[in-house]
């Protein structure tokens, strides 16, 4: 299994170092990994890699002295295990829109499609495991824990460009399973792989369950929540459920509050802001590129009332619908 990760880090120094010469920040040694120190105006980067039959690993150490951008490529779609055991990190898509935050302590499964991404670190002391895990062998291990269900969904869906199921507390008994992998003492083929083999299975059992229990922490549950309902508007905006917040805080088993408190964790607006913005786009591309008729227009936005669409467009776009179409086509 190849790694499907590229760094693009123009100014940085990469040096190949042996794995009996690591840095003094490294506190993870893997003995049968590929180490290499990257060293950038921000500060230094330990990227400890290994190719399995099963799995990519990449173990992350960083010793920042400022916030450091890092653009990355993902040149196929991967199924991954994210694990922050220090520091925090926040992924985005190439158009800088946020994808998903970790904090330190903390774990995950999802999948990236291929595209270019950038992360953002703090500054300080970083410290992440990467496991980019073989697609058909996750998916058939998979199949009988539901939890994993709509990871596969969206992955097999091809759809969107990423996503992550909710962040799960990195427990004691993880860390030892994570160590009892990476820390090897007394290596050979056979006994890397069984090893590597027996500690994902068990991974991929432990996460099942601790969703299956909601074992979230507050702000993975809320962060969780927040992308669900961004995702579901995306998809909806049109329906006549998203007119209603008592509706949509009943969808999402919430109360209103921290559906709307929700909302505007997801949008940086309030809720009926980004409706009406989805909306007004939509409607803006039916009049500029069909001949479909007001009414029409209105009722495939989502609005019932062509006199209340034609109120609404003309406060978004300080012009009316028709106004808008004539100076268009003129």
């Amino acid at each position: 299994m190849q790694s499907h990760l590229i760094l693009n880090l123009v100014t940085a120094v990469t040096e190949n170092i042996s794995a009996s010469h690591l840095p003094h920040f490294c506190t993870w040694p893997i003995q049968y990994a590929l180490p290499h120190l990257i060293t950038v105006p921000e500060g230094q980067i330990l990227r400890q890699s290994h190719s399995h039959h099963l799995v990519h690993i990449d173990l992350f150490e960083y010793v920042l002295n400022k916030e450091i951008t890092i653009n990355f490529a993902q040149t196929n779609r991967s199924i991954f295990m994210l694990a922050m055991f220090e520091g925090q990190s926040a992924l985005y898509d190439q158009n800088d829109n946020l994808i998903s935050a970790i904090n330190d302590s903390s774990y995950h499964f999802g999948f990236h499609g291929e595209g270019d991404y950038r992360a953002k670190l703090k500054q300080g002391v970083h410290k992440f495991l990467l496991l980019t895990l073989r697609p058909e062998w996750f998916l058939h291990e998979t199949k009988n824990l539901h939890q994993f269900k709509t990871l596969i969904a969206n992955y097999t869906a091809k759809k969107k460009c990423a996503f992550a199921l909710p962040y799960c507390r990195l427990s004691r008994k993880i860390n030892e399973n994570l160590k009892k992998m990476l820390l090897l003492k007394k290596i050979n083929e056979d006994s890397l792989y069984t090893t590597i083999k027996s500690v994902l299975t068990e991974l991929m059992d432990q996460y099942h369950n601790m969703l299956l229990e909601c074992n979230y922490t507050t702000r993975t549950f809320h962060e969780a929540k927040a992308l669900a309902i961004k995702n579901f508007i995306q998809d909806n905006y049109k329906d006549t459920i998203v007119d209603s917040i008592p509706k949509m805080a009943r969808h999402f088993g919430v109360s209103e509050t921290i559906f709307e408190q929700l909302a505007k964790v997801a949008f940086g607006k309030s809720f009926h802001a980004q409706v009406i913005a989805l909306r007004m786009e939509y409607s803006l591309h039916l009049l500029t590129s069909t001949k479909k008729t007001i009414r029409e227009i209105a009722q495939l936005s989502g609005y019932n009332d062509p006199y209340y669409f034609s109120r609404a467009f003309k406060r978004h776009f300080q012009k009316s619908p028709n106004h808008l179409r004539n100076a268009i086509t003129k």
